[in-house]
């Protein structure tokens, strides 16, 4: 490791020139036309509780991501974005994404940093992958080797090596992004708890290690190491090669710690035929149990590679997972418009139309971007209030079923359901327009068969329960809007964020912390329509200061049934519900 050199100080990163006369913001996205900088904000890419990121563009043209951080929400926020903007300054490389520059907003009362980083055009590794050649795949587990290198040899740690931190460019190249929970000895750790940041089926055994022997040590904390980025990278190079995780989740489905602490991982040539020896021994060695049996750094992983990739008697154009196709590019759904059937169902339908023209979008901060240098939308504006749907991809869907439907549901049975969803597209409405709405074609979300009982994901269940202390049956509030009393509209993916504090009874570290979860904490997941009701799988939460917790938890509504009432409004790619469900900690979606 390099020595490192003192910390920038702020006055090293005020960009020369007056930033202009715009109000500061509050809590709600810059307008397109603020100069930060000497950038001009275009759009927004992306928006956390702690962090927006909007697509700039300079004077000469350049566009590029700047990502806006708060100085005045306490001292540990101030701290984090003072060493991310830190971290940021030690690293430039063709696999790394560039910080381009930084400083501070408003020029005369400052209330945010700034960092300004190259925009990357393409996919995360595991959007990329399906369908690529062995030594497609090889060439990017080198790169990401390459980068992990050179931010190492800057005395930096990643700490969240996964695919969804790997951006594949449009030219093939793979770049590690967001260190936004990076490492480096110069600057004191912010995080709690026992384990740095991270996701914990890339944790490292040596991690495990040290939690189960000192679990429930008053500041007991593990400090990450090189040979944690490299084992998150062997689990990195396992899924290329198996479209697997190296450790099926235990019986109740959470994290196997016993596995990982003394069992061998499959070798990926019986999981996949297709795999070579020589690409196998490589990928294993970075699983060892111990830092010192992995390779003694990233430079050496590096070289490894590049001897593995020279070798001609390795058939590198073979495709790994050949069933499996790159994702295809969400495409544009037509809609029909719906004519009026008499007088009555004009008026209701125009009702309708004025009130979801005012819907307000979700405002639950989405997670600090992983992509804070993602490839910008194709406008050139804010996302309208209500973003239009986006066709789901098959590869997307957090659960999948397990085999195809082998007949088709009887006909009485589908009948029942299409006048249920008719029935319920029509509430509200009288008189005439009832009649004139029950006889017209209606426009209802189209159902899906419900997807099969599905273990929750790998670490959820041990994360919730030990880690986070919350309890299976637990359940919290949760919201898609601030607008009460009036439908919102939400689509497959869209996110909860938690209403308030989710606490727990339990001092889960010896320190008297009684918070699980914060407010405004975002839970990603899937929601679908079975038999008139919408259903949700939650299966991550990301807390505003960007943390990611995999989490196993269905929706309910506020009268504690399963699933939400289907709300009139509802119409294809659109799903009309309450702002306000509870969500429910589980061990198994049913």
């Amino acid at each position: 490791m390099s020595t490192p050199s003192p910390a920038p100080t702020p006055e090293h990163f005020v960009p020369p020139g007056a930033e202009g006369a715009l109000n500061p913001p509050g809590t709600s996205p810059l307008p397109v036309g603020t100069r930060i900088g000497g950038d001009v904000v275009e759009a927004v890419l992306g928006s956390g509780g702690f962090a927006t990121v909007y697509r700039v563009r300079s004077p000469e043209g350049h566009v590029s991501a700047l990502k806006l951080l708060p100085l005045d929400q306490g001292p540990e926020r101030a701290a984090r974005a003072w060493r991310e903007m830190s971290l940021g300054t030690r690293l430039n490389h063709p696999n790394l994404a560039r910080q381009l520059g930084a400083g501070q907003w408003p020029f005369e009362k400052p209330r945010f940093l700034w960092l300004k980083f190259e925009l990357i055009d393409g996919p995360t590794l595991d959007e990329w992958a399906p369908g690529r050649s062995l030594g497609e795949g090889v060439e990017r587990v080198l790169e990401v080797a390459r980068a992990l290198a050179v931010s190492h040899e800057a005395g930096v740690l990643h700490r969240d090596v996964k695919e969804a931190n790997i951006l594949v460019r449009s030219t093939g190249q793979a770049v590690l992004v967001d260190f936004g929970v990076g490492y480096h000895e110069a600057y004191p750790t912010l995080t709690k708890g026992m384990f740095p940041p991270g996701t914990p089926p890339y944790r490292a055994p040596e991690a495990w290690a040290y939690g189960r022997a000192h679990a429930g040590e008053p500041g007991a904390h593990y400090r990450a190491g090189v040979g944690d980025d490299l084992y998150a990278l062997g689990v990195v190079f396992y899924r290329l090669l198996t479209g697997r995780f190296p450790f099926r989740p235990a019986e109740h489905g959470g994290e196997d710690v016993d596995a990982v602490l003394h069992r061998e991982p499959l070798p990926p040539h019986l999981v996949n035929p297709r795999v070579p020896l020589a690409v196998e021994a490589v990928c294993l060695r970075l699983l060892a149990k111990t830092p010192e049996a992995r390779y003694p750094g990233a430079v050496a992983l590096y070289e490894a590679l590049e001897e593995l990739r020279a070798r001609t008697d390795v058939d590198w154009t073979v495709v790994p997972h050949p069933e499996r196709r790159p994702p295809e590019k969400p495409r544009a759904r037509g809609w029909r418009v719906l004519a009026a059937v008499g007088v009555g169902l004009a008026v209701a339908l125009a009702a309708w139309w004025l009130g979801s023209g005012q819907e307000v979008a979700p405002k639950g901060p989405a997670p600090e971007p992983v992509r804070a240098v993602a490839a910008p939308p194709a406008e050139a504006h804010p996302p309208p209030a209500a973003a239009p749907p986006l066709a789901p991809r098959k590869d997307s869907a957090p659960v999948k079923p397990t085999q195809q439907q082998t007949s088709a549901p009887q006909p009485e049975a589908a009948a029942r359901r299409r006048k249920a969803a008719v029935r319920t597209a029509c509430l509200g409405l009288t008189g005439a327009a009832l009649q004139a709405c029950m006889s017209a074609p209606q426009q209802v979300p189209p159902e899906r068969p419900a997807p099969p009982p599905q273990a929750c994901p790998a670490g959820a269940v041990e994360t919730m329960t030990d880690m986070l202390g919350l309890r299976l049956g637990e359940v919290k509030s949760a919201d898609w809007s601030d607008v009460r009393g009036r439908a919102v509209h939400v689509q497959e993916d869209s996110p909860l964020r938690v209403g308030g504090d989710w606490e727990t009874n339990r001092d889960v570290w010896g320190r008297g912390d009684k918070v699980a979860l914060p407010d405004q904490t975002r839970l990603s997941g899937r929601l679908y329509i079975h038999e008139g009701r919408v259903y949700g799988r939650f299966t991550e939460a990301r807390t505003p200061l960007g943390v990611t917790y995999p989490v196993c938890l269905d929706v309910m509504d506020t009268d504690g049934n399963v699933g939400l009432a289907l709300l009139p409004g509802s119409a294809p790619g659109k799903m009309m519900v309450e702002p306000v469900v509870r969500v429910r900690v589980v061990d198994r979606f049913k």
